[in-house]
């Protein structure tokens, strides 16, 4: 009897395929988790399309953002998937601006992945952007799976600090890294270091500058200024730009469930 799950968020038939891929890759590799299919809808409709899909699902009538809040606790879920298409229509959960809307609340990880046919599903390499604020840490654990699990190679990108008070943190970041990334059998290099042009939006330019599985920070409303308010959400930008980028998101909240295997 599996105690925790993978959840496939799956709004419409043709997002099935690539969103079950990938859940279905992270939850052979998380030590075996167990896999389930969730959708939301408006009504109680048709539920053939998602008995076809082959894993047990739960379809819920009501709306998104309660069931994902929900994630951790009533699924047992430690990652949600959910595919993003900024093509969509802007009712569709693949939507950025509806998805990111949805699980703005979330309390796990979510993987939003790109959809398509055939769904191309790559793990082999990840990178995450390491700052001086301490909510890297959150990405690192993350990093740790998708190193120690998935066989991912990490890339730590750090910006070019010219004020040695933002380089010093940052050091104690990278220290951190050393802790949660432990080096394997033979001595592989745990990950590498690549310094971004950039100082702000980090994650945009390690998107363009890098590529393959990106670990992200959904923007904290609590430390917006004025004019982050009149600029569009680094995480919308992402999903808008990139639309062949898979996005590991972390929302910075207290109350952050943590895989912990």
């Amino acid at each position: 009897m599996k105690d925790q799950f993978v959840v496939a968020c799956i709004d419409r038939p043709a997002d099935a395929p690539s969103v079950l891929a990938w859940a279905r890759h992270f939850a052979e590799r998380l030590n075996h988790k167990g896999i389930i299919a969730l959708h939301v809808g408006k009504e109680r409709g048709d539920d053939g399309w998602l008995e076809a899909l082959g894993v047990p699902f739960a379809s819920l009538v009501g709306d998104w953002s309660t069931a994902i809040g929900g994630l951790p606790t009533a699924f047992k879920g430690i990652l949600a998937v959910a595919p993003h298409d900024p093509t969509a229509p802007r009712t569709a959960l693949a939507h950025p601006a509806t998805l990111l809307r949805h699980f703005r609340q979330c309390r796990i990880a979510y993987l939003c992945v790109p959809t398509g046919a055939p769904p191309v599903v790559d793990t082999s390499r990840a990178c995450l952007t390491l700052t001086h604020q301490r909510e890297g840490k959150e990405k690192l654990v993350w990093a740790s799976y998708l190193f120690r699990l998935l066989g991912s190679r990490i890339t730590i990108a750090t910006p070019d600090y010219r004020d040695q008070g933002l380089r010093s943190r940052l050091q104690n970041n990278l220290r951190f890294a050393d802790k949660v990334l432990p080096e394997r059998e033979g001595g592989r290099t745990k990950y590498e270091v690549a310094a971004l042009r950039a100082t702000t939006r980090v994650d945009l330019a390690a998107a363009g500058e890098q590529g393959g599985l990106l670990i992200a920070m959904t923007t904290d409303p609590r430390e917006q200024d004025l004019i982050d308010h009149l600029l569009p959400r680094q995480e919308r930008l992402l999903l808008k730009r990139f639309p062949r980028l898979p996005v590991l998101f972390l929302n910075p909240r207290d109350d952050l469930y943590i895989l912990c295997d």
